[in-house]
């Protein structure tokens, strides 16, 4: 009686999803938003101990796109070498999108040792995967990322028959991100930029690398002032 009773009861519990079903529901566009991060949260988790599933996904060019792409981000969040290796070499992946979600699921990896990887990446023929790489280093944090970030900054490809692209201030706000003061010269031309949605971020990027602000009483163009004071006693 008792083994019955434990039957019909398993019978009547729903069955319990694996990866393939979590990320199906991950990436179905239809489910709510707390439905899908809750397939996310168990995909992560199970990939802890076997992320075989999200690996293939991740790695085919005919699987579905939306289930793909969110395989690549839970790599992110897994981690460890096996995620970092085929992160790596969706960095090649011939769709943008993917391309992108590589990079940013690399900056979501923590992992400094990447960042030769994804500079590369700010010189993308797809301008989502250039802000994408940007992103991602503003999360490394990795002053020696600087440098790419500035030459990306000035690149021709960053511009449309002389006009700045939106993807400059994301450069910016990298720069930002990591916080070192090797930024502060590209920071200090930025503030003079002809594109004012640059300028302004450089004012937010000047303010994470100094850990102070100047907005108190002040309007912008006014923090401008302070923040090339700031910054030409820092270059003596």
């Amino acid at each position: 009686m008792l083994a019955r009773a434990v039957l019909a009861l398993a019978l009547a519990l729903p069955a319990r999803a694996g990866a393939p079903e979590d990320l199906a529901l991950a990436a179905d566009a239809s489910a709510d938003e707390a439905t899908r991060m809750a397939a996310f949260d168990r995909l992560v988790a199970l990939g802890a101990t076997d992320m075989g599933h999200v690996l293939a996904v991740a790695g085919s060019a005919d699987a579905d796109a939306r289930q793909r792409w969110v395989a690549v981000r839970a790599l992110g969040r897994i981690g460890g070498a096996r995620a970092r290796e085929a992160l790596v070499g969706l960095l090649a992946d011939d769709m943008p999108a993917m391309r992108a979600a590589a990079a940013q699921a690399l900056g979501d990896l923590g992992d400094r040792t990447v960042t030769g990887r994804l500079t590369p990446l700010l010189d993308d023929p797809a301008i989502l995967v250039r802000a994408s790489a940007a992103e991602a280093l503003g999360k490394l944090r990795d002053p020696s990322a600087v440098p790419a970030l500035d030459r990306a900054l000035a690149s021709r490809d960053n511009y449309y028959r002389g006009s700045s692209l939106w993807v400059r201030r994301h450069f910016v706000a990298a720069l930002g991100a990591i916080g070192d003061e090797a930024a502060v010269p590209a920071l200090l031309r930025c503030l003079d930029d002809a594109d004012e949605a640059v300028s302004a971020e450089a004012v937010r990027a000047f303010e994470k690398v100094a850990g102070f602000s100047y907005a108190d009483g002040r309007d912008l163009d006014e923090q401008k002032a302070a923040w090339r004071r700031w910054a030409a006693a820092r270059l003596r």
